[in-house]
């Protein structure tokens, strides 16, 4: 059976999707943005911002499928601003809308710069055809070649993590970019089957093919926002454990002891303490002047007191221990 080109270009396709299938949005994998592409203006004649969002719709589906990275949407960010606006104004009921900082972060950024795109003797023809204008088709037998000069830069510190360069060749029939980009046949991508079809995107299907094959193979390190993230992250973890640490020093007094099985004393969970914990208990001999002030007190460690029912600003415990547990003794954290 005869391969129509269009055939051929989905074949390759789905074989990058099989090899690399989608991951889920939670998938913990770094997150990448693909800027749109720009083109050396000395070698690529007649390129326009249209092309370069093109590539990137097309690199950006493609990429999606590799697992490598979660994809995040760059080339709509308009209509995403634009949706949030819309829930700011009342529009969307306070339930359903979009808040500002919800976008995520990028961790990398791919892009590229097209370096030939068209008629590999003569670059492009640009003499197209547009209905009721003069002019002819600007379609003819041709070998169209593009080539594709691609980067991996981690966002925060600006290194670039991987780069380099793919080119693609096919001998067919042409296509106009002039006119289907700002004509009437759309611009460029999988969606357009004029473009498919022809040589220039099956040639653009093999850049980007070999393209995602480099990056697939590409040891993703650590990027520079995550490790600031992490950083973070385990200072938060140690503060908190600082002041955990200090606060279960904090000293308490038995509040009340009507029985051994009793012992109410002034820590609880606010302190950090829960259920099972196990405090030391001091018994305080206090020494007065002759007006009752306190003028020396020291502490003489009597026993262990084990927390059984624990609550905000004070616990009961159960004493272990042989004699009476006084009012204004102390516990401590072990």
């Amino acid at each position: 059976m005869r391969t129509t080109p269009l055939a051929t270009v989905c074949a390759i396709l789905l074989a990058l999707g099989m090899a690399h299938p989608t991951m889920g949005a939670d998938n913990g994998l770094p997150t990448l943005i693909v800027a749109p592409m720009t083109a050396d203006l000395t070698q690529v004649q007649g390129w326009q911002p249209a092309l370069g969002e093109g590539l990137a719709e097309m690199f950006t589906t493609e990429l999606t499928k590799i697992n490598k990275f979660q994809v995040l949407e760059n080339t709509q960010l308009g209509a995403l601003v634009d949706e949030i606006k819309l829930g700011e104004s009342g529009y969307v009921g306070a339930a359903e809308k979009v808040d500002k900082g919800g976008f995520a972060g990028a961790d990398f950024l791919f892009t590229g710069k097209v370096t030939r795109f068209g008629n590999k003797a003569s670059r492009l023809d640009l003499g197209g055809f547009v209905p009721r204008s003069f002019g002819n088709l600007g379609v003819k037998q041709t070998m169209s070649d593009v080539r594709i000069d691609w980067r991996v830069v981690d966002v925060s510190s600006r290194k670039v993590i991987k780069a380099g360069s793919a080119v693609g060749e096919q001998k067919g029939g042409g296509f106009d970019i002039g006119v289907n980009v700002k004509g009437s046949g759309g611009k460029i991508g999988f969606d357009n089957q004029e473009f498919m079809n022809s040589a220039l995107g099956r040639a653009t299907v093999t850049a980007l093919s070999n393209i995602i094959n480099d990056v697939s193979s590409i040891s993703v390190p650590a990027s520079a926002r995550q490790k600031t993230k992490a950083a973070q992250a385990e200072r938060e973890t140690a503060d908190k454990a600082a002041g955990a640490a200090a606060l279960k020093g904090t000293a308490g007094k038995v509040l009340a002891a009507p029985s051994p099985d009793a012992v109410i004393v002034s820590l609880g969970s606010q302190q950090g303490f829960k259920s099972g914990d196990t405090l030391n208990l001091f018994e305080v001999n206090e020494v007065k002047d002759d007006k009752g002030n306190v003028v020396f007190a020291d502490e003489k460690l009597v026993g262990e007191v084990v927390l059984q029912s624990v609550q905000a600003a004070a616990s009961k415990a159960a004493y272990k221990g042989t004699g009476p547990v006084k009012i204004g003794w102390v516990v401590r954290a072990k």
